[in-house]
């Protein structure tokens, strides 16, 4: 039983050094992230310049990447993650920008947006959006639209809309494959 002790006190500095690394890279939420890379290496470059740090001539620090991440401490690398951002999904995104969003995730490739009033506020609709794979095929992509109905001030559930969605669908297939081709240009 001795072990189990001895165990948990290399295990918790462990854990906690490990919680204390990945609370290091989240971005403070309140802050509105900067788009512009040369911006935010410039930045990084004055802040390292206020401090008096001397970095070696073609240091790493400021390059993206080069941190340590959660796949990088197990020895991944983190390209080697599925990455479903793709044509398509930013084409998806794209397309249902004009409606309130609820959950985007392009790491698994899912669009959910929220509610959205139509035929001044008699019907509503919300699009479900699934991005499998990047081959831009009938399979790739799986999209719902649902839609309610106000009746005596309670919303009917009318299903999903199976030619709306398949509309929705080869509308974004459509516009994906365009981009890509003109991409490849």
């Amino acid at each position: 039983m001795q072990f189990l002790p001895n165990f948990l006190k290399v295990l918790i500095p462990i854990l906690l050094a490990f919680f204390a690394v990945s609370c290091a890279q989240l971005q403070n939420a309140s802050e509105k992230p900067d788009n512009n890379k040369s911006n935010k290496v410039e930045a990084m470059e004055r802040q390292i310049e206020k401090r008096d740090i001397n970095l070696p001539p073609g240091s790493t620090i400021l390059e993206e990447g080069a941190g340590l991440t959660v796949g990088k401490l197990f020895g991944f690398d983190d390209r080697d993650q599925l990455n479903i951002t793709s044509v398509t999904f930013e084409v998806a995104l794209d397309k249902v920008n004009f409606m309130p969003l609820v959950s985007v995730d392009s790491v698994s490739g899912v669009i959910i947006t929220d509610w959205y009033s139509i035929d001044d506020g008699k019907t509503r609709m919300k699009i479900n959006i699934r991005v499998v794979d990047q081959e831009m095929t009938d399979q790739s992509l799986m999209v719902s639209l649902f839609t309610q109905t106000l009746k005596e001030n309670r919303w009917v559930d009318d299903g999903i809309n199976a030619e709306q969605s398949q509309k929705i669908k080869k509308s974004i297939l459509s516009s994906a494959r365009a981009l890509k081709i003109a991409s490849e240009l």
